[in-house]
């Protein structure tokens, strides 16, 4: 029933622009068709296949960066040298993760006591989320939990990690 009424409905308009159309001269009736495809073929390019190419483009380059780092870190030694900025954790272990945070450039949330911390980085980069967790891992804190998640903003990760001390 709805078929029938935009049918309806259409029609006139349809049968205008037929109208229309057969009142052109054969050269411009080929002109109009190829301007439409034309058209649509730039409508189709720039609305739809770009938008996809440049949406696979940056997946790849996500899954490559991740691959990489998971081969990195199966090719880590147990034991390897510590980090640049790696703070050994001879004092509380929130003392210790604020002063990581800080050679890292990064501002830190750090809630809990000297054994057990809760750390939230906000709006962070990404090469400078990885040294810090790493600094403290080889200054002795174990990570036992970690969540790395984009952040609003292109570039920029939101943090959260638990560690304790060994």
């Amino acid at each position: 029933m709805i078929v029938a009424v935009v049918r309806s409905r259409a029609a006139p308009v349809i049968e205008q622009a037929n109208v229309w159309l057969a009142g052109r001269s054969q050269r411009e009736r080929l002109l109009l068709i190829a301007m439409g495809v034309l058209g649509i073929a730039a409508i189709g390019w720039y609305g739809i296949i770009q938008p996809l190419l440049i949406a696979r483009q940056t997946a790849v380059e996500r899954i490559e960066l991740y691959e990489s780092l998971q081969a990195r870190l199966r090719a880590a030694p147990a034991g390897a040298a510590p980090a640049p900025g790696a703070v050994p954790i001879t004092g509380p272990l929130d003392e210790a993760v604020r002063a990581a945070a800080a050679a890292g450039a990064l501002t830190a949330q750090v809630t809990g006591d000297a054994d057990r911390v809760s750390v939230t980085v906000t709006s962070a980069r990404f090469d400078s989320a990885v040294p810090f967790v790493r600094a403290l891992e080889s200054g002795g804190a174990v990570v036992d939990d970690l969540r790395m998640e984009t952040a609003s903003q292109s570039g920029l990760i939101n943090l959260t990690l638990t560690a304790t001390r060994p």
